[in-house]
């Protein structure tokens, strides 16, 4: 597997002042669950911004390009029902892209690894 096989999307969401946060996550759990068992998924981390609580960043990587990703995982209809009822919590959702280039501490993406 070459670095163009593998992306990492960071998916930032701003959820609504005095969202039910947890009602939230309650919702997207499943997604996740069943999102962790794809072939070309590897780790997903959820990430709540210290400064700004209402700042949710999720963290995935799979092991595919990003044009594959977006043509195979975006649409699966597991996805629909979590993402319509997410979007009643958020101001706005946003995705990037990434290409991993360098790791240290583990060796899960296919970026140079450094001790």
């Amino acid at each position: 597997m070459n670095a163009k096989e593998q992306s990492v999307i960071i998916a930032r969401f701003q959820l609504k002042p005095n969202s039910d946060k947890q009602a939230f996550f309650d919702n997207l759990k499943p997604l996740f669950d069943t999102m962790s068992k794809e072939p070309t998924f590897v780790n997903g981390i959820v990430h709540e911004n210290v400064d700004n609580p209402d700042e949710i960043v999720f963290y995935e990587i799979w092991n595919c390009s990003k044009e594959t990703w977006l043509a195979e995982e975006e649409s699966k209809a597991y996805r629909q029902g979590p993402y319509t009822k997410a979007a009643e919590f958020l101001l706005g959702r946003e995705l990037s892209f990434y290409t991993p280039t360098a790791e240290w501490g583990t060796t899960i993406t296919v970026g140079k690894h450094f001790s």
